[in-house]
């Protein structure tokens, strides 16, 4: 085996443990200090199989952050390096933002958690203004 075919098979490896962005995957191959032409055909080849997919990434990322409001995962994903569009089509697809903070608040309240102690963890964890007021019905906070 060749060094580009060692240092693909190394990347292609790191790719299959878990998803990534494409910056994520850029970053990666950078501190591996592999060639830049190396890294270009690495990532070209990974984006055409599917193994780098920031749209995919951001509907996964959605999924498993649903006790987050939409401002805190489009940070967290532009963070991470995807694109506007991505994130916003993620979040088309998810649940809404506002059901979602129902739900929470639905959850605290039952534990005794009180309006506005309810309404400051909506807005810690990334729920708009508009959502949290929804969830805690009406309440000023």
């Amino acid at each position: 085996m060749n060094e580009y075919e060692t240092l693909r098979e190394k990347f292609f490896t790191f790719l299959m443990r878990r998803p990534c962005t494409y910056k994520q995957a850029s970053e990666y191959l950078s501190r591996q200090k592999i060639p830049v032409n190396y890294i270009d055909a690495m990532m070209n080849e990974a984006q055409d199989t599917g193994l780098i997919d920031d749209f995919a990434f951001s509907r996964l990322f959605v999924d498993g952050h649903l006790s987050w409001g939409n401002l805190k995962i489009s940070h967290e994903l532009g963070i991470r390096g995807v694109s506007r569009g991505d994130i916003e089509a993620a979040l088309e697809e998810a649940e809404d933002e506002s059901l979602r903070a129902q739900e929470i608040s639905e959850g605290l309240r039952s534990s005794g958690v009180e309006e506005r102690k309810i309404a400051a963890r909506l807005l810690s964890r990334g729920f708009s203004k508009r959502s949290v007021k929804e969830a805690v019905k009406g309440k000023e906070f």
